[in-house]
């Protein structure tokens, strides 16, 4: 024993010097990736149709639980009226004839509460306004724990015929909170002006909870009947209610006005500390006019509050005067990367304007020729959406930033501009990189740095820059020092340097890692993928029979080995068969397999 114990910790000890030393490659993943919109040009030259995905449920599922509904067991009935809901969502057809033994036993006298849920919940999802009825019937024997899944469905249904129930239930005062909201919420569905009266009373009623109030003044909003005006100006001016709640109610209520009395009072929410009722107030002024906001730009654009910068954001955009452009470029360089997007494609948009481009690259290019990263990222975007070359050269220089974003868009903007001129500073730049990896400086755990690279290697194959071969070839060999991102484009970048070029010594190279598939750590499908692109591009005929042998099927590797047969032998690819998936692990099924 203690001799296997010893040959095994030595056989974990090889195979770890092995994972860290060759083969273990570790790679950073964002929840929301700041890098995902510079798309690597390689995946989609040539890019490939998407196979097509059918889904297929097994035969006898639905007679099974059929007769597991017909088990006098509580627990078992619950579970399948559950799944059937579930079905139904995953697209399962059929289903109707489920519907009526759910409403049976829905109904029957004394049953289970959680029966009555689950057999609501289904026919809701099912979206079954055949059973109506049976749905208010059960809601109003249950009360609340019913009525808070049928009720939102009878709303969403327009059901006028419960019109007078909801009527009666916000004019009472002892109901729940829960349930009096159901009810406004319903009567807001309707747009009942029967309830604007019972409502009103509700938004002014100072002991109801801020959500009650919140959710009438919202009904009131939609349904928007006369008095409006004099309501919220009532709850603006009286004293002694939290002033916030009283304009959030203010905001609901104006929801849908645009006269100038709503305008007004919007002016004196403004007037409020609170941020959240300042960016209300200028969105409900947005949708009114963008001039009500523009007008009030140089007050509230410094905001802490993203949401009021957003608004002056837009409503500058939307006024398409050369005069917002240099605001809205310096909030190129934002705190907040969705408003730093919102402003950067506005831009673009604006630049489509003859008489605004001059303007917008003059600004944009003072803002990428300053040092915050931010600006220079979403500046470097704007300018190379633009085919702005004059901006290449401090595109380059910003190639050693070291903001991982400010990196991958200098060279992914590189490869936009397309400018021969600075390939070599560009060579340059990658030869450090690699030299970098080499040392073990950098690794691919350090973001950035293998993207980067891999958009410069993209932009020497699409130029045609034969002084980077060396470089590219370097990235050939399996390594995992090399980068995830890098070593694919570098083999992709091989293939456009030697286009047509049958006698390439790099033919034997590529085909290589093409085959690379056995032992415990296979060749990236990424290089292989790539590598049997460029066998293609290079129209490598001795490869032939490998392509063969790796082209079968759907997997990205074989459509790529399947496109460069089309290119070597004229043969046009077999169509993208369509991937059939059994949807299966129901609590409940037949054992036998049964195909689509």
């Amino acid at each position: 024993m203690a001799t296997d114990a010893s040959g095994l910790m030595k056989s974990l000890l090889l195979l770890m010097t092995i994972l860290l030393g060759s083969s273990f490659h570790l790679r950073t993943a964002y929840a929301i990736d700041p890098m995902a919109k510079y798309k690597l040009a390689m995946y989609e030259s040539p890019a490939f149709p998407v196979p097509d995905e059918q889904f297929f449920f097994r035969d006898g599922l639905v007679p099974m639980w059929m007769k597991a509904l017909d088990r006098p067991d509580v627990q078992l009935q619950r579970l399948v009226i559950d799944t059937l809901a579930i079905a139904h969502r995953r697209g399962m057809k059929g289903l109707e004839q489920t519907h009526l033994r759910v409403v049976e036993l829905m109904v029957i006298p004394n049953q289970d509460l959680e029966i009555i849920r689950s057999a609501a919940a289904a026919l809701v999802t099912f979206n079954a306004q055949d059973q109506t009825a049976s749905l208010i019937k059960v809601s109003a024997e249950q009360g609340q724990p019913v009525a808070v899944i049928v009720e939102p469905a009878l709303a969403n249904w327009k059901t006028a015929s419960m019109e007078t129930t909801w009527l009666n239930r916000v004019e009472e005062s002892g109901e729940s909170d829960t349930m009096t909201i159901l009810a406004i919420n319903g009567l807001e569905s309707l747009r009942s002006a029967k309830g604007i009266e019972s409502l009103s009373k509700i938004v002014s009623d100072s002991h109801r909870t801020a959500s009650v109030r919140l959710s009438a003044a919202r009904a009131l909003g939609t349904i928007n009947g006369d008095g409006l005006a004099a309501l919220a100006t009532a709850l603006v001016d009286q004293p002694g209610h939290p002033i916030e709640l009283s304009c959030a109610i203010v905001l609901e209520l104006l929801n849908q006005r645009r006269d100038p009395e709503a305008v007004a009072l919007l002016a004196r929410l403004l007037d409020q500390e609170s941020t959240t009722i300042q960016s209300g107030a200028l969105q409900r002024m947005f949708a009114i006019d963008s001039d009500l906001v523009d007008v009030r730009v140089e007050k509230y654009r410094s905001s802490k509050d993203v949401n009021v910068r957003r608004w002056c954001a837009r409503a500058m955009l939307a006024k398409k005067a050369a005069t917002r452009v240099a605001v809205l470029s310096e909030m190129l360089d934002d705190v907040n990367p969705g408003l730093r997007d919102l402003v950067a494609d506005g831009l673009i948009e604006l630049a489509e304007d003859s008489n605004l481009r001059d303007e917008v690259i003059v600004r944009t290019s003072e803002v990428i020729n300053k040092n915050n990263w931010r600006g220079c990222e979403k500046a470097t975007f704007v300018l190379a959406k633009l085919d702005h070359k004059p901006a290449g050269n401090r595109m380059v220089e910003l190639l050693g930033h070291e903001r991982p974003e400010v990196k991958v868009a200098t060279a992914w903007a590189l490869t936009q501009l397309r400018i021969k001129e600075l390939l070599p500073a560009m060579l340059t730049h990658a030869q450090s990189v690699y030299d970098g990896f080499q040392s073990g400086k950098l690794n691919d755990t350090m973001p950035g740095f293998s993207l980067q690279v891999a958009h410069l290697f993209i932009a020497f194959g699409d130029q045609r820059y034969l002084e980077s071969e060396p470089l590219l070839t370097a990235y050939i060999p399996k390594s995992t020092a090399l980068g995830h991102y890098s070593r694919p484009a570098a083999a992709w970048a091989l293939g456009m340097l030697h286009e047509d070029d049958a006698k390439s010594e790099l033919i034997r190279i590529l085909d290589e890692r093409l085959l690379d598939v056995g032992g415990l750590f296979p060749e990236n499908e990424d290089v292989r993928r790539m590598s049997a692109i460029s066998l293609g591009r290079m129209k490598a005929e001795t490869a032939l029979a490998d392509l063969r042998k790796f082209g079968e099927g759907p997997a990205v590797v074989a459509r790529a080995c399947q496109w460069s047969l089309q290119r070597l032998t004229g043969k046009e690819p077999p169509s993208v068969p369509t991937t059939v998936t059994e949807i299966e692990g129901w609590f409940l099924q037949p054992i036998h397999q049964a195909g689509p």
